[in-house]
């Protein structure tokens, strides 16, 4: 299914991207394979994503170097192949807990994803590598790996910022099941994975270092929305958003996660790990949905925990559904967009119907989302998984069961 996945992929590989980010793609694959990644910052001229990633640049750039091909070739490879990473995660993960039959529904339903493939396969973002580390993350905690969770949730913080949402939530399962000492721990853990990989770069302090390249490419969008069809794309798009505007998003989402690990809190005893799954969900969706400064593509995330909870819990189901439709919508009209006013700016789609009517979607999906946490809180029992099937005699036998 993988095989057949990637062949799919590769396919649509020569579709047109965006010219602007496949450009800055193979340019900086083209940098970290010359020079190396020590330099990088210094040679690149501008690059607004984090450390690890420069090792993604310089591993496929070698690549293509040693077997001959141009960087062009390749630029898509690597989200592609961390994509079908984060499919085999999601097959593992539901293998353990049910039949090979709901693993392979749970797979099939991200790997075949329109929108994902869209992301990764068509406009050639890299949202699927810090996505993987960010679901493996999850995983690890879930399964009291705590130091091992911390150094794959710096690895993902250190691919894309985004990934910074889901803290609060690896802190929490980390406490929760190995106690205050080994989150002590994991905090070192974290630490030390960050110094490892941001030690070959050339720096002389590694907080302004690593603070000039999250907040430089943060503050260049200081604006509503970024082409995102969310709680600003019913507002406008593209308007700044200095003062008053900025700091109520990030209230919102302030308090929206506080809500959210609340009832995480409150029923983590008496609930199950698809509640904190549930809770990952809902944080990388209303970190779409209510910050200002929000791309269209960060969504993404939200899909793969979504895939993973479907065998499990019904009422998710039409959360996958609807924002599968409605990131696939916003990633491909905004591209359209894109390549018809290239190279010039695209247009500002504030009041357009298309963004008016998938942002109202959305912000239903996020009230849908909420009513799903309240009614757990209130253990309504809303969020309980389904029973799994039960074992095939082969599958007892294999878990050491009698016949």
């Amino acid at each position: 299914m993988l095989f057949v996945s990637f062949l799919v992929r590769v396919l649509l590989f020569p579709l047109k991207g965006y010219p602007i980010d496949t450009g800055d793609f193979i340019s900086w694959i083209n940098t970290a394979t010359q020079h190396g990644v020590r330099p990088f910052y210094n040679v690149a001229g501008f690059s607004d994503y984090p450390p690890f990633s420069v090792y993604i640049f310089w591993l496929f750039g070698s690549f293509a170097k040693a077997v001959g091909i141009s960087t062009a070739n390749i630029v898509k490879l690597a989200p592609n192949l961390f994509d079908l990473g984060t499919a085999m995660l999601i097959y593992v993960f539901v293998r353990k807990q049910a039949s090979f039959k709901s693993a392979l529904l749970a797979t099939g339903l991200y790997t075949f994803n329109p929108a994902v493939i869209y992301n990764a396969a068509v406009w050639g973002q890299y949202d699927a590598i810090y996505t993987f580390f960010l679901v493996l993350s999850l995983m690890l905690a879930l399964k009291s790996k705590p130091k091992l969770a911390a150094a794959a949730f710096a690895l993902g913080l250190l691919t894309k910022p985004q990934g910074i949402v889901l803290a609060p939530l690896i802190a929490f399962l980390i406490y929760k099941k190995n106690g205050l000492k080994n989150l002590l721990f994991s905090v070192i853990t974290f630490a030390a994975t960050v110094f490892l990989v941001i030690l070959p770069f050339e720096w002389s302090n590694p907080f302004t270092f690593l603070s000039n390249i999250y907040f430089h490419g943060y503050a260049e969008y200081a604006v509503t929305s970024v082409n995102a069809f969310n709680l600003w794309g019913l507002y406008g798009l593209w308007i700044p958003d200095g003062g008053i505007l900025y700091i109520l998003g990030l209230a919102l989402f302030g308090a929206f996660a506080v809500f959210s690990l609340y009832v995480l809190y409150k029923r983590f005893n008496a609930s199950n790990e698809f509640l904190a799954i549930f809770a990952a969900f809902m944080l990388f969706f209303a970190f779409f949905m209510l910050p200002t400064r929000i791309h269209e593509r960060y969504l993404f995330p939200a899909i793969s925990v979504l895939a993973l909870m479907f065998p499990f819990l019904k009422r998710t189901r039409l959360l996958y559904a609807v924002l599968t439709a409605t990131l696939l919508i916003n990633q491909t009209y905004v591209l359209y967009w894109l390549n018809y006013y290239y190279p010039s700016a695209g247009p500002n789609l504030t009041g357009n119907p298309v963004v008016l009517a998938v942002s109202a979607i959305n912000l239903l999906m996020l009230l849908y989302g909420s009513i799903l946490m309240l009614g757990e809180l209130r253990g309504y029992g809303w969020l309980k998984p389904e029973p799994p099937p039960p074992p095939t005699l082969n599958q007892s036998q294999e878990r050491g069961e009698p016949k």
